[in-house]
């Protein structure tokens, strides 16, 4: 005994070793993913953010081009000399109205300012400016030229977006140019910053920095083409995106710099824009770096409490392993009757219970009982196969009597307690047994208790030996769990029934038995939406019964709604299926007649005016119904469509009623 003992300490040991491998090795694998998932999440999120950048930097490119376009497509008028002055405030009002433009200004061929936003610029002579000399050496009135960034008067890095203006025979004739405003690039960078660490430049296809955020002393103005930095490595990749985790050469800092290329087609720069995003790699893994922390001392942890632990289940397991075998049987049980609940009936899942309970109690025979809610009542629900096929030929299902008239087993009802008689025929004041009983010799009755209140009763009997507490608590678990099986099962019934009801009011007149105004609403949207879309037309007849206060002042209203509902039913069985009838409110009901204009939607209305008319709705009764009739316009609010075809009703009304009038 003690060799197996030790033999089993062994595996228990190699076992936890095992488990504990495992479970280091799940950690890490969890932590290799997440770092994975931390720095793929963080790739895309500064990709997502750079080209968030490159997004707003291209809409204001191609705003300005077009502004600059407009402004040569309008030179002929503006560059003589008397309309100079004109040209100026144009340029004003259009430098005014577009957001990170701050200068505008053209020139003649030989770079002489004609023409500027800013009286100051005028006159000036910048042949010698870049932004001038590269269109001049080659000149494309098709390029938008994208100078490198420089040093304003005001002491801040800027470059201008610059577009040549072709003379009478498409030769050079000078520019116009727009030089940009830091301050909105700013907002733009600023925008984007989620992190302390985050750092957003805007920097020239040739290598000049042009804005960082946050604001660093000086990068504005730094070459960064520079062999092995990775600007030039971004380059030399031919690709639109990079992502490189390795120095920086701007700063000299380990950085995850995402960079994107600007260089729109469709804009023909002859210069991108280069947008580089970095964050620092040691913020970005800080959290996984903390998780890794707490996993590797929380899997230190766990590999001290469970040798602990396993030390003492050593010490303890000769106790508790029979107690536990019979626990995992009871939980096995709990298991097979959920599994067989789901496909057989409640009477059918009862004897299968009594069926598992008499096995695992080693008794002959089982029996349910229903407790009625006065507690006052028994309901025998189900024996248990062999009583049935080998002990009992009693009454069975459905059989009713009080508690009082039910055998000692029942005190179970009274206690509120199990109930054990193990020398059943010593027991005093025992009641007879009914013909055909089975014999007892002895039994264990458990009561199944629900808001203070016993809903059930259990038993079993005749077990070859005496029954035990032990005994008591496994059939009052198997009682319990068969009675939430029950339970459950009563009420995903009850709320299945409870929500096809809900259903069902929610979208029907109660009383006439067709939509109601709430399901209407939701339709109508849907068809008018539906006949926009398919150019389609759709029709709204509203329908009044006229003189029906008079049939329930005079009949009562159990005769109004022998009419409503008459009237529901003559007109459901006259439309097409598709088009859509609903009680608009007391004696108003409304039809939506899809693909139908309102000259159809009209013929429709006399046929149901006619058919109501000439209808009798017993006893001699007949009345008559105004129809207004309106045809959809696309665009308009449901409300009006609505409006219209009321104001079509009430117009049926003033000139006499049972008739159709069209709006």
């Amino acid at each position: 005994m003690d060799r197996q003992l030790s033999q089993r300490t062994g595996q228990h040991w190699l076992a936890l070793v095992v488990a504990l491998a495992l479970i280091g090795s799940i950690i890490a694998y969890n932590l290799a993913t997440m770092r994975h998932r931390t720095i793929s999440q963080e790739n895309q999120r500064l990709m997502t953010q750079a080209r968030v950048i490159g997004q707003n930097i291209q809409r204001q490119l191609e705003a300005t081009s077009r502004a600059l376009k407009g402004v040569i497509t309008d030179l002929p008028g503006l560059q003589a000399p008397q309309n100079l002055s004109q040209a100026n405030k144009r340029l004003s009002v259009l430098a005014d109205a577009m957001p990170g433009i701050r200068t505008l200004f053209f020139t003649d061929a030989t770079g002489t300012i004609l023409a500027s936003n800013r009286p100051e610029l005028i006159g000036r002579n910048v042949a010698a400016r870049q932004y001038f000399s590269e269109p001049q050496q080659h000149p494309n009135p098709d390029t938008l030229y994208i100078s490198p960034p420089f040093k304003s008067v005001l002491n801040a890095y800027v470059f201008d977006i610059t577009r040549m203006i072709p003379g009478p025979d498409g030769r050079f004739n000078g520019i116009v140019t727009a030089g940009v405003d830091p301050d909105y690039f700013e907002v733009i960078l600023q925008s984007t910053l989620y992190a302390p660490d985050m750092w957003n430049t805007i920097n020239h296809g040739d290598g000049i920095r042009f804005m960082t955020m946050p604001y660093r002393e000086g990068q504005a103005g730094k070459n960064l083409a520079v062999p092995g930095s990775l600007f030039t490595r971004h380059k030399e990749s031919g690709q639109p995106e990079n992502i490189f985790t390795d120095t920086a050469y701007a700063t000299g800092e380990y950085r995850k710099v995402a960079l994107l290329t600007l260089q729109p087609k469709e804009l023909q720069m002859d210069k991108p824009l280069v947008v580089i995003i970095s964050r620092n790699p040691d913020a970005i893994m800080k959290n996984w770096k903390n998780e890794a922390i707490f996993q590797g001392l929380l899997f230190l942890m766990t590999c001290i409490g469970s040798s602990a632990a396993l030390s003492l289940l050593h010490r303890r397991q000769a106790l508790f392993e029979q107690k536990a075998q019979r626990a995992e049987a009871m939980v096995q049980i709990r298991y097979q009757l959920l599994e067989y609940a789901t496909m057989h009936t409640v009477d059918e899942l009862l004897q299968y219970a009594l069926d598992e309970v008499c096995r695992i109690s080693d008794s002959p025979v089982g029996f349910y009982h229903f407790v009625d809610p006065d507690q006052q009542a028994l309901t025998l629900q189900a024996w248990s196969t062999r009583t049935l096929q080998e002990f009992c030929k009693a009454e069975g299902h459905g059989m009713h009597y009080g508690v009082d008239q039910a055998g000692v087993w029942a005190e179970c009802v009274q206690t509120r307690a199990p109930a054990i008689h193990n020398d059943y025929a010593a027991l005093p004041n025992k009641k007879g047994l009914p013909p055909g009983h089975a014999p007892v010799i002895r039994e264990l009755v458990v009561p199944v208790i629900r808001d203070e209140r016993i809903v059930a009763v259990l038993g079993v009997g005749n077990k070859g030996s005496n029954y035990t507490t032990g005994d008591a608590e496994e059939v009052a678990y198997l009682a319990d769990v068969t009675w939430e099986i029950i339970d459950s099962r009563r009420a995903q019934q009850e709320l299945k029934h409870a929500n096809e009801l809900l259903a069902t009011e929610a979208r029907i007149d109660f009383l006439t038995g067709i939509y109601n105004r709430r399901m209407f609403d939701g339709l109508l949207v849907a068809e008018t939406a539906r006949a926009c879309r398919y150019n389609s037309p759709l029709s709204l007849i509203m329908l009044d019964l006229d003189h029906f206060k008079q049939i329930n002042d005079t009949l009562g209203h159990a005769a109004g709604d022998h009419v409503l509902q008459k009237i529901a039913e003559l007109v459901s069985g006259r439309i097409r299926s598709h088009d859509i009838f609903s009680r608009w409110g007391g004696e108003e009901f409304v039809i939506l007649t899809p693909k139908n204009d309102a000259a159809q939607a009209a013929v429709l209305a006399e046929i149901l005016r006619d058919m109501i008319e000439q209808y009798d709705f017993g006893s001699g009764l007949r009345l008559t119904c105004s129809f207004g009739v309106t045809r959809h316009i696309c665009g308009e609010p449901a409300e009006v469509f609505i409006e219209r075809a009321d104001t079509a009703l009430y117009q049926a009304k003033h000139n006499g009623r049972n008739r159709v009038e069209t709006a």
